[in-house]
C-alpha cells in the first residue's frame, strides 16, 4: 500500500529531514571532540558546513510557503 504525501506537507518534511541531518552532524562532531578523535570531529564539522545552509534554506522555503 502506497501513501501519498500532499504537496502542502513536502516543504515541512524537507525542513525536518535537513534539520535531522544537521543535528546528527553536530552530534558526530561533539562525540569526536569528547573522545579526542580528530577525524570524527573534523568530519562532523565538514558535514555541518554543507548541511547548515541546506537546513536554513529548507526552513526559509517552508515558512515562505505558509
Amino acid at each position: 500500500m502506497t501513501q501519498q504525501v500532499s504537496e502542502k506537507d513536502k516543504p515541512f518534511i524537507l525542513a525536518l529531514t535537513s534539520a535531522g541531518i544537521t543535528v546528527l552532524s553536530i552530534i558526530v562532531a561533539a562525540v569526536g571532540a569528547l573522545q579526542g578523535n580528530s577525524t570524527m570531529r573534523d568530519t562532523g564539522i565538514e558535514v555541518l558546513k554543507f548541511t547548515f545552509p541546506l537546513t536554513t534554506m529548507a526552513w526559509v522555503f517552508y515558512f515562505k510557503t505558509q
